[in-house]
């Protein structure tokens, strides 16, 4: 292993868990602190430690095993323990210690926001789509006006445009019902010049779809993904498809759509391979995908299309923040709800679940674009312990809430027996989801879960 597959897929990784580990306990000992609870040991990870020191009366270390979580041992947080101190764990009332346990999975939560917003500032690698246009449909304003298939639009309102984002821009600062103005090139050789006048819906914000036009991309193979149909099938990088089953292919969206809805059906492709045509059996396999709001069973068989130049996309600290704020607050509940859909509608089982094994790959996939890439996936991972860790199951901080909830309501103490059971059945839980989850990362890895 090269050093830069080291950096991609072993220290970007390591970095991304050992962030939101630290976060979360973080807030776990500062809230302690607030408290007036004496902080014994500082961990990041568990087993025997590597590295640490001692600092008013707290030890703080780094564990060998770091990807496995971390924790805050607080004095007297167990009956053995307990010497009857104000500053231990259980002397502690009952509002204190709930406080004490929401911290952590609360830091997550809102240092998302800041790792997002310093990623979106860093910027983002986005494609660079030409203003050709894809298919339109025939009762769009766009058809209506004139306006046709692989037009490559060169102007909006006389400002010359080159890619799709110049197009959105300009848009994007117009009004609703205002008139838009479009030049294009028309056929092969680009030599005829149309313009075209519009007049943009009522709905706010003002997007380009509202005209009923999309960017043309090429039904040209960039990227195989390891493991799946097309690569077993001998499809290359720079394959052209022509026709699936004999159904023409003018853009790749004709491709989607019908690899989409065949699932576990075999195809015919006819492709363009160094001009030369070549035909091609594949069969697509179950994927998983989110549509809209709802997580959608579709056909895949791993490939991806040619999106032209990457550019570095960069917000303002104002901007970076607001969208932050967006995904965390607004993007977190949405996505939740999504993957609980997702589970009522049986279209996603807990073998869809990612442990420690997936993580690493997809943070060391991430890495490869970037710096800001690679923190918008910290990110996501931090509001994704947030939810993970506020679950009413046994050693996680959701079901010491759960735990605390019956006392106040019973005004019993729970007894410690009990407590160490139900800690002992959610440990078994645990490695077990882990285990399975783990067995299913590996084999995706290595290309084997797919048929």
């Amino acid at each position: 292993m090269d050093i830069n597959a080291i950096l991609l897929y072993v220290i970007a990784p390591l970095i991304a868990f050992s962030v939101v580990i630290f976060i979360h306990e973080l807030g776990h000992f500062l809230a302690a602190k607030k408290m007036g609870v004496r902080v014994e040991k500082f961990s990041i990870g568990f087993g025997p430690e590597l590295i640490g020191f001692t600092r008013n009366e707290t030890r703080y270390c780094i564990s060998a095993l770091p990807v496995l979580g971390g924790y805050v041992q607080m004095a007297g947080d167990t009956p053995d323990k307990l010497t009857g101190e104000p500053w231990e764990f259980y002397s502690a009332s009952k509002k204190k210690r709930a406080f004490i346990i929401i911290a952590g999975p609360f830091a997550n939560f809102i240092s998302a926001i800041f790792i997002y917003a310093i990623g979106l500032m860093i910027g983002i690698g986005v494609p660079e789509l030409p203003s050709d246009i894809g298919k339109i449909s025939t009762e769009s304003s766009a058809y209506e006006a004139g306006i046709r298939f692989k037009d490559k639009i060169i102007q909006v309102d006389s400002k010359s445009v080159q890619t799709w984002d110049d197009v959105q821009g300009i848009l994007l600062k117009k009004k609703p019902k205002e008139m838009v103005q479009i030049t294009v090139l028309r056929d092969e050789n680009r030599s005829s010049k149309k313009t075209f006048k519009l007049q943009l819906s009522s709905t706010q914000p003002v997007d380009i779809s509202m005209l009923g036009i999309k960017p043309y991309i090429s039904p040209e193979i960039a990227e195989l993904v390891k493991g799946y149909p097309a690569e077993k099938a001998g499809l290359k990088s720079g394959d052209i498809i022509a026709s699936i089953d004999g159904k023409q292919i003018d853009e790749w969206e004709d491709v989607t759509k019908v690899v989409y809805g065949n699932i576990n059906k075999a195809l015919v492709f006819s492709i363009l391979r160094q001009n030369k045509k070549i035909e091609v059996n594949v069969t697509p396999v179950e994927g998983k995908m989110a549509e809209g709001k709802k997580i959608a069973i579709r056909g895949q068989i791993g490939i991806k299309p040619v999106v032209g130049k990457i550019h570095m996309q960069r917000l303002s600290p104002v901007e970076a923040l607001s969208e932050g704020f967006l995904r965390t607050v607004i993007g977190t509940p949405q996505y939740i709800i999504m993957v609980i859909q997702g589970f009522v509608d049986k279209c996603i089982s807990v073998n869809d679940l990612s442990g420690p094994v997936g993580i690493f790959h997809m943070a060391g996939e991430q890495s490869k674009s970037g710096l800001g890439n690679l923190l918008l996936f910290i990110g996501f991972l931090s509001v994704n312990l947030w939810f993970f860790n506020l679950l009413p199951l046994p050693v996680l901080d959701g079901g010491h809430l759960v735990l605390l909830f019956i006392e106040k309501l019973s005004s019993k103490k729970i007894a410690w027996k009990v407590q160490e059971t139900a800690n002992v059945v959610g440990i078994i839980l645990l490695l077990s989801l882990l285990l399975m989850v783990t067995y299913h990362d590996i084999l995706r890895c290595l290309g084997l879960s797919l048929g």
